[in-house]
Protein backbone atom coordinates (compact mmCIF):
# COMPACT_ATOMS: atom_id res chain seq x y z
CA UNK A 1 0.00 0.00 0.00
CA UNK A 2 2.85 2.59 0.90
CA UNK A 3 4.17 1.74 -2.64
CA UNK A 4 0.76 2.84 -4.25
CA UNK A 5 0.68 6.24 -1.80
CA UNK A 6 3.92 6.98 -2.87
CA UNK A 7 3.24 6.66 -6.58
CA UNK A 8 -0.03 8.49 -6.34
CA UNK A 9 1.65 11.29 -4.74
CA UNK A 10 4.70 11.30 -7.12
CA UNK A 11 2.36 10.91 -9.97
CA UNK A 12 0.44 14.34 -8.20
CA UNK A 13 3.63 15.81 -7.89
CA UNK A 14 4.55 15.49 -11.72
CA UNK A 15 1.17 16.57 -12.43
CA UNK A 16 1.64 19.96 -10.72
CA UNK A 17 5.06 20.07 -12.36
CA UNK A 18 3.59 19.53 -15.70
CA UNK A 19 1.23 22.36 -15.49
CA UNK A 20 3.01 24.67 -13.77
CA UNK A 21 5.43 23.99 -16.56
CA UNK A 22 2.86 24.86 -18.98
CA UNK A 23 1.77 27.87 -17.06
CA UNK A 24 5.26 29.14 -17.16
CA UNK A 25 5.65 28.50 -20.82
CA UNK A 26 1.92 30.45 -21.46
CA UNK A 27 3.31 33.40 -19.17
CA UNK A 28 6.51 33.48 -20.56
CA UNK A 29 5.09 34.04 -24.29
CA UNK A 30 2.84 36.81 -22.63
CA UNK A 31 5.61 38.74 -21.26
CA UNK A 32 7.65 38.24 -24.78
CA UNK A 33 4.11 39.51 -26.15
CA UNK A 34 3.29 42.88 -23.97
CA UNK A 35 6.91 43.47 -24.02
CA UNK A 36 7.39 43.44 -27.92
CA UNK A 37 3.95 45.69 -27.74
CA UNK A 38 5.74 48.32 -24.88
CA UNK A 39 8.83 48.88 -27.44
CA UNK A 40 6.85 48.98 -30.23
CA UNK A 41 4.56 51.89 -28.95
CA UNK A 42 7.82 53.21 -27.67
CA UNK A 43 9.17 53.52 -30.98
CA UNK A 44 6.29 54.53 -33.12
CA UNK A 45 5.96 57.33 -29.68
CA UNK A 46 9.39 58.19 -30.68
CA UNK A 47 8.97 58.79 -34.25
CA UNK A 48 6.16 61.16 -34.34
CA UNK A 49 7.82 63.22 -31.53
CA UNK A 50 11.15 63.18 -34.35
CA UNK A 51 9.27 64.00 -37.30
CA UNK A 52 7.47 66.95 -35.41
CA UNK A 53 10.71 68.03 -34.66
CA UNK A 54 12.08 68.04 -37.56
CA UNK A 55 9.21 70.20 -39.77
CA UNK A 56 8.84 72.51 -36.49
CA UNK A 57 12.88 72.98 -37.00
CA UNK A 58 12.13 72.99 -41.13
CA UNK A 59 9.49 75.85 -40.61
CA UNK A 60 11.76 77.77 -38.23
CA UNK A 61 14.42 77.73 -39.99
CA UNK A 62 12.52 79.19 -43.84
CA UNK A 63 11.15 82.00 -41.53
CA UNK A 64 14.49 83.23 -40.10
CA UNK A 65 15.48 82.48 -43.86
CA UNK A 66 12.85 84.57 -45.18
CA UNK A 67 13.58 87.60 -42.52
CA UNK A 68 17.58 87.60 -43.56
CA UNK A 69 16.93 87.52 -47.47
CA UNK A 70 14.00 90.48 -46.75
CA UNK A 71 16.57 92.30 -44.66
CA UNK A 72 19.56 91.88 -47.56
CA UNK A 73 17.19 92.77 -49.95
CA UNK A 74 15.88 95.82 -48.31
CA UNK A 75 19.80 96.69 -47.47
CA UNK A 76 21.18 96.03 -51.31
CA UNK A 77 18.30 98.43 -52.55
CA UNK A 78 18.76 101.38 -49.87
CA UNK A 79 22.55 100.89 -51.04
CA UNK A 80 22.40 101.74 -54.62
CA UNK A 81 23.07 105.42 -55.63
CA UNK A 82 22.90 106.95 -58.87
CA UNK A 83 25.19 109.76 -60.34
CA UNK A 84 25.35 111.75 -63.45
CA UNK A 85 28.68 111.93 -65.33
CA UNK A 86 29.31 114.53 -68.25
CA UNK A 87 31.96 116.40 -69.96
CA UNK A 88 35.50 114.91 -71.21
CA UNK A 89 34.84 111.06 -69.98
CA UNK A 90 34.13 108.63 -73.15
CA UNK A 91 30.50 107.52 -72.37
CA UNK A 92 28.63 110.31 -70.28
CA UNK A 93 25.42 109.16 -68.92
CA UNK A 94 24.11 108.23 -65.70
CA UNK A 95 25.28 105.04 -63.65
CA UNK A 96 24.09 103.37 -60.91
CA UNK A 97 26.80 102.48 -58.12
CA UNK A 98 26.83 101.53 -54.61
CA UNK A 99 27.41 103.67 -51.47
CA UNK A 100 31.23 104.29 -50.80
CA UNK A 101 32.17 104.48 -54.48
CA UNK A 102 34.78 106.80 -55.36
CA UNK A 103 34.68 109.13 -58.52
CA UNK A 104 37.58 107.38 -60.27
CA UNK A 105 35.80 104.44 -60.01
CA UNK A 106 32.32 106.00 -61.62
CA UNK A 107 34.93 107.41 -64.42
CA UNK A 108 35.86 103.67 -65.05
CA UNK A 109 32.39 103.17 -65.60
CA UNK A 110 31.81 105.74 -68.28
CA UNK A 111 34.82 104.43 -70.34
CA UNK A 112 37.47 106.65 -68.56
CA UNK A 113 39.28 110.33 -68.84
CA UNK A 114 39.07 111.36 -72.94
CA UNK A 115 42.77 112.89 -74.18
CA UNK A 116 41.48 116.56 -73.00
CA UNK A 117 40.58 115.92 -69.97
CA UNK A 118 41.96 117.93 -66.94
CA UNK A 119 42.98 115.00 -64.54
CA UNK A 120 44.69 117.59 -62.29
CA UNK A 121 41.55 119.80 -61.29
CA UNK A 122 39.84 116.65 -59.97
CA UNK A 123 40.09 114.91 -57.09
CA UNK A 124 39.18 110.96 -58.45
CA UNK A 125 40.14 109.69 -54.73
CA UNK A 126 36.88 111.37 -53.49
CA UNK A 127 33.33 109.51 -52.91
CA UNK A 128 30.43 110.18 -55.11
CA UNK A 129 26.64 110.74 -53.91
CA UNK A 130 23.59 109.96 -54.41
CA UNK A 131 21.95 112.60 -57.06
CA UNK A 132 25.43 114.17 -58.09
CA UNK A 133 26.25 115.73 -61.16
CA UNK A 134 30.31 115.48 -61.94
CA UNK A 135 31.60 117.08 -64.88
CA UNK A 136 35.09 116.12 -65.78
CA UNK A 137 36.77 119.65 -67.15
CA UNK A 138 38.90 120.24 -70.37
CA UNK A 139 42.14 121.03 -70.38
CA UNK A 140 42.85 125.13 -69.97
CA UNK A 141 39.64 126.07 -68.48
CA UNK A 142 40.04 128.29 -65.54
CA UNK A 143 39.07 127.91 -62.21
CA UNK A 144 37.94 130.65 -59.52
CA UNK A 145 40.12 131.51 -56.75
CA UNK A 146 39.88 129.88 -53.55
CA UNK A 147 37.68 126.88 -55.36
CA UNK A 148 38.04 123.87 -53.37
CA UNK A 149 39.49 120.57 -54.64
CA UNK A 150 36.96 118.26 -52.17
CA UNK A 151 33.87 120.32 -53.34
CA UNK A 152 30.51 118.32 -53.86
CA UNK A 153 31.42 118.36 -57.90
CA UNK A 154 35.03 117.44 -58.31
CA UNK A 155 35.13 119.58 -61.62
CA UNK A 156 31.90 121.03 -61.24
CA UNK A 157 30.61 123.70 -63.84
CA UNK A 158 28.66 125.25 -61.22
CA UNK A 159 27.85 129.03 -62.90
CA UNK A 160 30.82 131.40 -60.46
CA UNK A 161 29.01 134.58 -59.93
CA UNK A 162 26.03 133.36 -62.23
CA UNK A 163 28.47 132.99 -65.48
CA UNK A 164 28.31 130.16 -67.26
CA UNK A 165 31.91 128.42 -68.17
CA UNK A 166 32.71 127.47 -72.07
CA UNK A 167 34.76 125.41 -71.38
CA UNK A 168 33.56 122.97 -68.74
CA UNK A 169 29.62 123.78 -69.33
CA UNK A 170 27.29 121.02 -69.77
CA UNK A 171 25.26 121.09 -73.19
CA UNK A 172 21.87 122.07 -70.91
CA UNK A 173 23.60 124.84 -69.26
CA UNK A 174 25.19 126.00 -72.70
CA UNK A 175 21.26 126.09 -73.65
CA UNK A 176 20.43 128.79 -71.25
CA UNK A 177 22.59 131.39 -72.86
CA UNK A 178 20.58 133.24 -75.31
CA UNK A 179 20.84 131.91 -79.03
CA UNK A 180 21.88 128.70 -77.74
CA UNK A 181 20.05 126.08 -78.83
CA UNK A 182 20.24 122.12 -79.14
CA UNK A 183 22.46 121.82 -82.38
CA UNK A 184 24.59 124.94 -81.03
CA UNK A 185 25.57 123.26 -77.95
CA UNK A 186 26.82 120.60 -79.10
CA UNK A 187 28.72 122.18 -81.54
CA UNK A 188 30.30 124.17 -79.03
CA UNK A 189 31.26 120.47 -76.56
CA UNK A 190 32.54 119.45 -80.30
CA UNK A 191 34.93 122.59 -80.97
CA UNK A 192 35.88 122.51 -76.85
CA UNK A 193 37.06 119.04 -77.33
CA UNK A 194 39.67 119.55 -79.68
CA UNK A 195 40.53 123.03 -78.02
CA UNK A 196 40.30 124.71 -75.26
CA UNK A 197 38.50 128.02 -75.67
CA UNK A 198 41.61 130.72 -74.24
CA UNK A 199 38.81 133.55 -73.86
CA UNK A 200 35.39 134.52 -74.12
CA UNK A 201 35.90 136.07 -77.54
CA UNK A 202 36.53 132.45 -79.04
CA UNK A 203 33.46 131.13 -78.97
CA UNK A 204 32.52 132.93 -82.17
CA UNK A 205 35.03 130.16 -83.50
CA UNK A 206 31.92 127.96 -83.02
CA UNK A 207 29.84 127.79 -86.15
CA UNK A 208 26.88 129.23 -85.65
CA UNK A 209 27.62 131.80 -83.27
CA UNK A 210 28.49 135.69 -85.13
CA UNK A 211 28.95 138.61 -83.32
CA UNK A 212 25.32 139.66 -82.63
CA UNK A 213 24.60 136.66 -80.70
CA UNK A 214 28.31 137.25 -79.17
CA UNK A 215 26.97 140.03 -77.99
CA UNK A 216 23.72 138.97 -76.17
CA UNK A 217 26.17 136.34 -74.29
CA UNK A 218 29.22 137.95 -73.68
CA UNK A 219 28.34 139.12 -69.67
CA UNK A 220 27.14 135.60 -69.39
CA UNK A 221 30.06 133.62 -69.55
CA UNK A 222 33.94 132.89 -68.58
CA UNK A 223 36.23 130.65 -69.19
Amino acid sequence: MESGAVKKIKDAFEDILADKKTLIKILSVVLILLAALILRIHDSGKADITIETANTSAESGYSEGSNDNGEENNNAEAAQMFVDISGEVKNPGVYQVSRDTRLFQVIEMAGGLTEYADADHVNRASFVEDGQKIIIPVKGSEYASGSNPESEYAGSTAPVDGLININTASADELKTLTGVGDVTAEKIIEYRSSKAFKSKEDIMSVDGIGSKIYEKIKDHITV
